[in-house]
C-alpha cells in the first residue's frame, strides 16, 4: 500500500506544477497590471505574482525564484514610493530572470517543446521572435552561441543608449536593460563580466556621479566578449564533422576544448547566485569594504540596500515612539521602546554598520544599552539616538565623516540615570539657601527690592523644577510610586511646553529685574526725569524729594 501511495505521489505532484512557459504566461499577465496609475491594482497583481511563483512555478530553480521574489518586493516599494524608473527597472529584471530560466530550459526541453520556450524567451527579453526562431533547428552548442551573440548585440545597443542618454533616468533604464540581458547569458565561458560591474555602474547613475567611463568599460568588455565568441565559432564548427576539412591538421587539436562547455549546463544555476547580488554599495566604498558590507548584509538576509535602510527606519521608528512616550512622562514604556530598538539594532544593523562606521555604531549601541535601563531619562536623550541613526543612514550613502558634536551629545546621553538625577537634586536643594538669603535681603517694604527678589526667585525656579522632576522619576522607579513619574514633564528636556515655560521665566526675570533695578537707581538719584532737568529752580524740589526717599529707604533698614 505504501508503495502504491509513493507511486501516485510521484506521478501526481509534478503534474500540479505548471510548466515553465505556462507559468511565464500567468506571470506576464500579472505583471501587465503593475503600474503607477492604479497602486491598489498593482499591489494586488504583485500578490498574485508572488503566489504564482511560490505555489505553481516549481520548474524554476530556487535561486532564480528567490531572485524574482526579491525583485517583486522591490516592485512593491517602487509602487508605494511612485518611482517610475525603479518600477521599470525592476520589471526588466523580473522578466529577464524568467528569461534566464526559459533560456536554460530551452536546451533541456524536447524538440516539440522548444518553440514554446523560444516564443516566451522573445517576449521576456524583447528580442525579435524571427531571430530567435532561426536557432530552433540548430544543435545545442551552435544554438547557444547564436543566442549568446544576439544577447551581446542587444547589450551593446543598450550600453550605447546609456552613453548617449539625455537624462539620468533614461541612462539608468538603458543600463538596467543591459544588466538584465547579461543575467540571461552570464554563465558563458567567454564572459569576463560580473553582475557587480553593472551594479556599480547603476549605483553611480543613481548617486549623480560620472558614470560614462564605467559604461564605456562595460561596452568594451562586451565587444571583447563578442569577439571571443565569434573567434570560437570556426573551430567548433569543424569539430562535429571531421571529414569536411581534412587538409588542415589543426582540427585535431581543438576537440579537447569544445567538450569543455558541456559541463556548463549543470553548473548554470550555481552562478545564478550572482544575479541575486543586487545589494548596491555606494561608490565611496572600496572593493574590500563593499565585499565586507555585502557579506554581512547577505548573512542578515538583505538582498537589497533598501531592505537594510528599511530596517534602519524601523529602529528609528522605535526610537521615535520612545521620544513620544517619554514626552508624556511614561518612563517605563519609553525604556521598553528603547530596549526594542536596541534589540533590533544589534540583531539587524550593527554587523553591517560596524564595517562602515565602527566608532559611531559602537557609541549608538552603548547609548541604547545605557538608556534602556537608566532612570530619569528624558526625551532629549532619545532624540540624540534618533539623530545618530540618521547620521548612520547618511554614512551609508556618503561615507563616514568627523562629527565631534554628535559624539559629545552621545557621551552626555550616557550620563542619564542616577548620576544626573543626584546632580539636579543636589542643585535644587542647594538653591533653597540662596532663596532664603534673598528673602532676608530683599524682603522689606520697598517695592523695588521686592521686585528684585522676585527676579531672583524666577531665576532659580527652573532649577527647582528640574530637581522636582528628577525626584518624581526616582520615586517612580525606586519608590514604587509610578504616578509621580508625571513630574518628569516639568523638565526642560521633555519638549515644547517646558521649553516655553523656561522662556517665560527668563522673560519674567528680565522684567522684574529691570523694574526693580530702575526703581532702586532712581531712589539713589542715579536717574533724572526729563522734564525736571530744564529749569534751575525746579531742581531743588527734585533734590528734596530724592533726599526724602533716601532717608525713607534708610529708615527701612
Amino acid at each position: 500500500m505504501r508503495g502504491w501511495l509513493s507511486l501516485v505521489l510521484a506521478l501526481v505532484l509534478p503534474a500540479l506544477a505548471a510548466p515553465l512557459p505556462q507559468a511565464y504566461d500567468r506571470l506576464e499577465e500579472a505583471l501587465a497590471q503593475v503600474g503607477l496609475a492604479n497602486p491598489t491594482q498593482a499591489l494586488a497583481a504583485l500578490d498574485r505574482a508572488q503566489s504564482l511563483l511560490r505555489q505553481e512555478a516549481e520548474g524554476l530553480p530556487s535561486v532564480i525564484r528567490d531572485a524574482i521574489l526579491n525583485n517583486l518586493e522591490g516592485l512593491r516599494q517602487a509602487v508605494v514610493q511612485k518611482s517610475r524608473a525603479d518600477l521599470e527597472a525592476r520589471l526588466l529584471l523580473v522578466r529577464h530572470l524568467m528569461g534566464k530560466a526559459l533560456y536554460d530550459g530551452f536546451f533541456q526541453a524536447g524538440a516539440q517543446d522548444k518553440p514554446a520556450y523560444l516564443s516566451r524567451l522573445a517576449r521576456a527579453t524583447g528580442l525579435s521572435p524571427s531571430l530567435l526562431q532561426g536557432v530552433q533547428g540548430l544543435g545545442a552548442e551552435e544554438a547557444r552561441r547564436r543566442l549568446e551573440a544576439l544577447f551581446l548585440q542587444a547589450m551593446a545597443e543598450d550600453l550605447s543608449k546609456a552613453l548617449g542618454a539625455a537624462s539620468r533616468p533614461e541612462a539608468y533604464l538603458a543600463l538596467a536593460r543591459a544588466y538584465a540581458r547579461f543575467l540571461v547569458v552570464q554563465d558563458s565561458p567567454q564572459s569576463t563580466l560580473k553582475a557587480q560591474d553593472f551594479i556599480q555602474a547603476l549605483a553611480k547613475v543613481s548617486a549623480g556621479e560620472a558614470f560614462r567611463p564605467e559604461v564605456e568599460r562595460l561596452l568594451n568588455q562586451v565587444a571583447a566578449w563578442r569577439k571571443a565568441l565569434l573567434a570560437a565559432i570556426p573551430r567548433t564548427q569543424t569539430t562535429p564533422p571531421p571529414a569536411q576539412n581534412p587538409p588542415s591538421p589543426s582540427p585535431s587539436a581543438p576537440p579537447s576544448r569544445p567538450p569543455q562547455p558541456s559541463p556548463t549546463p549543470p553548473a548554470e544555476t550555481s552562478p545564478a547566485s550572482s544575479s541575486v547580488e543586487t545589494f548596491y554599495t555606494p561608490p565611496w566604498m572600496d572593493r574590500a569594504t563593499a565585499e565586507a558590507v555585502r557579506r554581512q548584509a547577505y548573512t542578515l538576509g538583505y538582498n537589497y540596500n533598501f531592505e537594510l535602510l528599511e530596517a534602519l527606519n524601523q529602529v528609528q521608528a522605535e526610537v521615535g515612539l520612545a521620544i513620544a512616550t517619554l514626552g508624556r512622562g511614561n518612563l517605563a514604556e519609553g525604556r521598553y521602546h528603547l530596549d526594542r530598538a536596541l534589540w533590533r539594532f544589534r540583531a539587524d544593523l550593527e554587523p553591517v554598520f560596524a564595517v562602515i562606521h565602527p566608532t559611531l555604531t559602537d557609541q549608538v549601541s552603548r547609548t541604547l544599552v545605557h538608556l534602556s535601563g537608566a532612570t530619569g531619562i528624558r526625551a532629549l536623550d532619545a532624540l540624540v539616538v534618533y539623530e545618530a541613526l540618521e547620521e548612520l543612514k547618511r554614512t551609508f550613502s556618503q561615507g563616514p565623516s568627523q562629527n565631534p558634536w554628535l559624539f559629545l551629545k552621545l557621551l552626555l546621553a550616557q550620563t542619564a540615570g542616577v548620576p544626573r538625577a543626584v546632580f539636579f537634586l543636589l542643585a535644587a536643594a542647594l538653591s533653597l539657601f540662596p532663596l532664603y538669603l534673598i528673602r532676608l535681603t530683599f524682603g522689606g517694604r520697598n517695592v523695588y527690592w521686592n521686585l528684585l527678589g522676585l527676579a531672583f526667585l524666577f531665576l532659580f525656579l527652573p532649577i527647582l523644577a528640574e530637581g522636582l522632576s528628577y525626584f518624581g522619576s526616582v520615586m517612580a522607579d525606586y519608590g514604587n510610586l509610578p504616578f509621580l513619574g508625571f513630574l518628569a514633564n516639568l523638565s526642560i528636556g521633555q519638549g515644547l511646553i517646558p521649553y516655553l515655560a523656561w522662556g517665560l521665566t527668563v522673560f519674567l526675570v528680565v522684567a522684574f529685574a529691570g523694574a526693580g533695578l530702575r526703581g532702586i537707581a532712581a531712589q539713589f538719584g542715579l536717574l533724572k526725569e526729563r522734564g525736571e532737568e530744564v529749569p534751575g529752580t525746579a531742581e531743588r524740589p527734585a533734590t528734596t524729594l530724592t533726599s526724602e526717599t533716601i532717608v525713607e529707604w534708610d529708615e527701612e533698614f
